[in-house]
């Protein structure tokens, strides 16, 4: 047998290999999930879609599925402007300052979501001297009408944004390092570009990909949060879902198929919307 044949043979094995992890991965997937679907179809008298029917018929279906959207969208666009012109930032003129910003994307998993649901609601529910001086006022024109944001839609989004932190920084700061920052912004600054243009229209379109798995990651994060909206007290999907488990565990089983299913297609969505962009990575002639 001669070398090419066993190095076609070999890299036939390492194909074989990795269909066969690929398709015992998709079974573990897949297979929670039917069998989730299955129990939501079974009834007093075999399958049927009675649960389903009930689910569609339920007004607090709809209107917890609008808000949870909204509220996933929302926290999704603001964590992505707020980090993204900030690593930037940082990485071209603070350097230095990288460390902090690693220190504080980790402290969403030490922190539990109830201490800082808790912390957000005395802060901003409740007068004290030391915080309205560390805030320069902020907290008490926020705490009053006509602005009060205590369990509100809008306070809960800026939990969202604390808790998705991590999720949006990494993949934005990795590919921001994989990509040539420095030489790239030079570049465009000696042919007369600005520092916002330069950040949009060169860097970001390099840095697409990272920027899409942050809003990725954070919707999915979003849409299926419990804890924070239970405390403040707004009635989202989860918590839905939450309550119709407790009486009946067939329409519960039916609503998490559901739940899933529209996750799935909004991110496959917020996917082809990307890829349909007509531009991929920019270079810049006098960069290279």
């Amino acid at each position: 047998m001669s070398a090419v044949q066993q190095k076609s043979r070999a890299r036939a094995f390492i194909v074989s290999l990795d269909a066969l992890f690929l398709l015992l991965v998709v079974i573990y997937l897949v297979v929670p999930l039917i069998a989730t679907l299955v129990f939501g179809l079974q009834g007093g008298k075999g399958l049927d879609v009675h649960s389903y029917q009930e689910i569609f018929t339920d007004k607090n279906f709809g209107q917890t599925l609008q808000l949870s959207l909204e509220l996933a969208l929302a926290t999704t666009l603001l964590a992505v402007i707020l980090v993204t012109p900030t690593v930037y930032w940082v990485q071209m003129r603070l350097p230095g300052v990288r460390i902090v910003l690693d220190i504080l994307s980790l402290i969403p998993f030490a922190v539990p979501p109830i201490i800082m649901s808790l912390g957000l609601l005395e802060v901003y529910g409740s007068s004290n001297l030391l915080i309205n001086v560390l805030s320069l006022g902020l907290v008490p024109i926020l705490s009053n009408n006509p602005f009060n944001i205590v369990n509100t839609p809008q306070l809960l989004v800026c939990a969202y944004v604390i808790v998705a932190l991590p999720y949006v920084y990494r993949p934005i700061d990795n590919s921001m390092r994989a990509i040539n920052t420095t030489v790239l912004t030079e570049a465009a600054y000696s042919l007369g570009s600005g520092w916002w243009r330069t950040f949009l229209r060169i860097i970001m379109p390099n840095i697409w990909p990272g920027i899409i798995s942050a809003a990725l990651l954070t919707f999915s994060t979003v849409m299926g949060e419990f804890t924070l909206a239970s405390l403040f007290g707004i009635f989202t999907f989860p918590i839905y879902l939450n309550e119709v488990g407790q009486s009946d565990a067939h329409k519960a089983a039916s609503l998490a198929v559901l739940s899933f299913l529209l996750t799935l297609l909004c991110v496959l969505g917020i996917i082809l919307l990307v890829r349909r962009r007509p531009g991929q990575q920019v270079e810049i002639a006098a960069a290279r």
